[in-house]
């Protein structure tokens, strides 16, 4: 079994590529189920990973966590707003919400 850690330039050009950043198991996608799809439930899951990590911040109470939460919201909020972006490339429309 081979194990590249890294990507060469046709592996992240492909469809390939998108599923594995999309975070879905191997099984999931094993099915034929269209790339368009797999990126609005990413951006589902990704809003509601933002919106967890703010929740989160709220409720936070020692220094520590404050940190790990600011950092965790702007990470979410970074791969929401990618995910729009790559959605809007291909020319995905719905009710996508841009993070401001």
């Amino acid at each position: 079994m081979k194990e590249n850690l890294g990507l060469n330039s046709q592996e992240a050009k492909g469809p390939k590529f998108l599923k594995k950043f999309l975070r879905f198991q191997e099984e999931e996608y094993e099915n034929p189920v269209s790339d368009s799809l797999l990126l609005l439930k990413s951006i589902q899951q990704a809003r509601q990973e933002w919106i967890e990590a703010v929740e989160n911040f709220d409720q936070a109470d020692n220094n520590e966590l404050i940190d790990y939460f600011i950092y965790r919201m702007k990470a979410c909020q970074i791969r929401y707003n990618y995910l729009l972006k790559v959605a809007k490339e291909m020319g995905i429309r719905g009710e996508l919400y841009e993070a401001r």
